[in-house]
């Protein structure tokens, strides 16, 4: 995988912090000035009493998408499928909710937890057609990783 020596790397920072909300912080900062293409990387969370998504952590221009309704925009979708959305031109999808006019591709990776989707990791880019499988299979395993890693303290990162 093309990631491979970089998961190695998180590896060792998820291994050494013991706070979640700390971890996913620098783990958002450091992939954000680490890989070119992405211009913006955070994590959303689940809320399905409210059936919204919380931001959480994340690295990148502020945005004023705080709260996104399940449906609503790629992350609001990847709420609802539990699959990854990768998008490569952003301007060509009906529902895509813009956080800024720079961005030009979008990827969104659900985090489970013992089956269950608590959260995402959305990454934004300002160049079109940015990210691929690759992409996709290193933002799966950091998932996986902070999952196995910080278990049911992931969902007490946004206090609900």
């Amino acid at each position: 995988m093309k990631y491979e020596n970089y998961l190695s790397q998180l590896s060792t920072l998820i291994k050494q912090e013991e706070n979640a909300a700390r971890a996913l912080q620098q783990i958002c900062s450091k992939i954000q000035q680490d890989l070119e293409h992405y211009d913006w990387v955070g994590f959303y969370f689940m809320h399905q009493e409210s059936k919204k998504l919380h931001l959480g952590p994340y690295a990148g221009k502020a945005t004023d998408h705080t709260l996104i309704n399940f449906g609503s925009g790629i992350c609001g979708q990847v709420a609802l499928s539990g699959e990854t959305y990768l998008s490569d031109d952003v301007a060509a999808e009906e529902n895509y909710i813009a956080c800024s006019i720079d961005v030009k591709s979008e990827i969104v990776v659900p985090l489970f937890l013992e089956n269950e989707l608590i959260a995402q990791i959305d990454i934004d880019s300002n160049i079109s057609h940015a990210f691929n499988q690759d992409d996709n299979a290193f933002l799966k395993t950091l998932n996986k990783m902070l999952a196995d890693r910080y278990g049911k303290d992931l969902k007490k990162i946004v206090a609900f």
